[in-house]
């Protein structure tokens, strides 16, 4: 009976490892936040799909935006001094025009310089 359990312990255990995915992904109390105030700084929005939300003026300062679905968003104005972009994916309909990039982990995983508006330098 004992090792009955224990295999069945280690099978259930075991079949997590084949899941898709590394399992990492955003907090859905981070995603509400966003979405109720646009203010979000220092937040785990990590694999979001924030596809073609209007994300004008958001603050996102300090946010984990990586492997995010970035195709379409508009960044407009919005603060992403410090945010974490590596792996994100975006899309000539991204718009980051005006967005406050200082610090930024950009897509391709390069540290965008001190005073970036608009696009990573």
């Amino acid at each position: 009976m004992r090792k009955t359990a224990v295999l069945l312990m280690v099978l259930i255990i075991g079949s997590f490892m084949f899941l898709p995915g590394d399992g990492l992904s955003f907090n859905p109390q981070d995603m509400q936040k966003l979405n109720t105030t646009n203010k979000c700084n220092n937040c785990d929005l990590s694999k979001a799909n924030l596809a073609g939300i209007d994300l004008y003026g958001a603050n996102l300062a300090g946010a984990n935006l990586s492997g995010a679905n970035l195709k379409g968003t508009i960044f407009g104005d919005a603060d992403l001094n410090g945010a974490n972009l590596q792996g994100a994916t975006a899309d000539k309909e991204t718009n980051f025009s005006g967005a406050k990039l200082s610090n930024t982990i950009w897509m391709d995983g390069k540290k965008c310089k001190a005073g970036s508006i608009g696009k990573c330098k």
